[in-house]
């Protein structure tokens, strides 16, 4: 097509338009065919899933035209609250984002014991310092503030009292002192409240109630024997509550899991990807309790009840700020579905009478997958091991991450 000298005015005019109009439609589908290929910058986390991202409500705060990731946290980790499912989704969170975990040196267990009688080898590079910690460990927010920054974020997770109670019961197999045979497991459960009827009226000692009797309140660090002697046990509750509630910036309600996930996601300026999960450590059967034994479970479990009363309360408070918060957990829910999709072939009776999950082939190779796949104390045992720069073999199972993974997303993540 050319423009001769003899062409009219009008018609020159004319084929000029066109000439433009074309041009710019193979512009447009230029950038079209490229978009998203340009080079991943520094610290961003590598796109891990082949579907759609979905849009989410932005900012997180609504009152805000902008929001900054929130990037240094501790997670209080709680006991049978669906913590090992959020612990994983923390963990992966910060190795997809090129943050440090503080963990001490290796084997790190910290359950029940001390934070402070731990030695802590310096931060990884490149930042040389610590951004988080994830894993379970006695109440100290204090001491972790001496390892991480000053304005780093605390959060925790709970779980209705006779429910969280049931389920540790059953998983920790504490029926076992008192029965043979997993159908009489509520016989069991009145046989232990009935051998504890003296707990918090004459004495803070209880049999066979670690990890199931109070347990929220043990991981926030609840001092019994004063509770036990206080003159005013109302009053000393809402002292206990009144200092937690300055310490935690936000606390999550495990009967509503997405719900949670999303406002966690909004609150701290995170995306969907951030937040996606499998479930960790899920029972492959559950047991069912009468009405009156549960009723009786909760007045056993009153001081946690005080405190997931609470906090339910200030749950619902947080989320009723949130604009437009359950239309993104629909969506948010679809997102998740999606991944699991891409990542979960199968399940079959595990360990602890839990579900473990077999991979799909596309699954096998991605980070995320494998990760979600991998249970916490393992994946915990390959970054401190990882960042400790120690020469130890840990075994790898099949569909779960190995320490040539966990190297390999942090040199992807960090660009080196």
């Amino acid at each position: 097509m050319f423009i001769s000298c003899s062409t009219s005015p009008r018609h020159r005019k004319f084929l000029i338009v066109v000439i433009g109009v074309t041009v710019m439609v193979c512009y447009l589908f230029y950038v079209q065919s490229t978009w998203g290929t340009a080079p991943r910058e520094r610290g961003t986390p590598p796109a891990l899933f082949t579907h759609p991202r979905i849009v989410v409500t932005r900012p997180a705060n609504p009152s805000s035209s902008t929001c900054s990731p929130v990037q240094d946290f501790v997670f209080v980790k709680t006991h049978k609250t669906g913590s090992s499912t959020m612990s994983n989704i923390l963990l992966r969170f910060t190795e997809l984002h090129g943050l440090n975990q503080l963990f001490a040196e290796y084997p790190a267990g910290t359950e029940y014991k001390s934070l402070e009688r731990k030695v802590y080898p310096p931060a990884p590079a490149p930042s040389h310092r610590y951004n988080a910690f994830i894993m379970h460990a006695g109440y100290n927010p204090a001491f972790l503030l001496t390892k991480l920054p000053g304005h780093t974020r605390f959060f925790t997770m709970m779980r209705h009292p006779v429910s969280r109670y049931i389920s540790a019961f059953w998983f920790y197999k504490q029926y076992k002192n008192y029965v043979t045979a997993p159908s009489d497991f509520e016989k069991a459960i009145q046989r232990h409240l009935s051998d504890n009827g003296q707990y918090l009226t004459s004495t803070t000692s209880c049999l066979s109630c670690s990890h199931s009797v109070n347990s929220i309140a043990v991981d926030l660090g609840f001092n019994f024997w004063q509770y036990m002697n206080a003159a005013n046990r109302t009053e000393f509750m809402s002292n206990f509550l009144r200092e937690r509630d300055k310490e935690l910036d936000l606390v999550l309600i495990s009967e509503y899991y997405d719900l949670s996930l999303v406002l966690l996601m909004r609150r701290y300026c995170w995306s969907f990807e951030d937040i996606i999960y499998l479930k960790s450590l899920e029972s492959t059967t559950k047991p069912t309790i009468s009405d009156a034994t549960k009723k009786d479970i909760l007045e056993f479990q009153r001081v946690d009840a005080d405190i997931y009363n609470h906090y339910n309360k200030t749950f619902w408070k947080l989320v009723g700020e949130e604009e437009g918060i359950h239309n993104d957990v629909v969506k948010f829910k679809e997102y998740n579905r999606q991944a699991l999709k891409k990542c979960i072939k199968g399940k079959t009776e595990g360990r602890l009478n839990t579900w473990k999950y077999e991979l799909t082939s596309e699954g096998l190779r991605d980070f995320n997958c494998l990760a979600m796949n991998t249970r916490v104390l393992p994946f915990a045992r390959l970054l401190e091991i990882r960042n400790q720069n120690l020469d130890i073999d840990i075994p790898q199972e099949k569909g779960t991450l190995g320490l040539d993974d966990v190297n390999k997303i942090r040199e992807q993540v960090l660009g080196s």
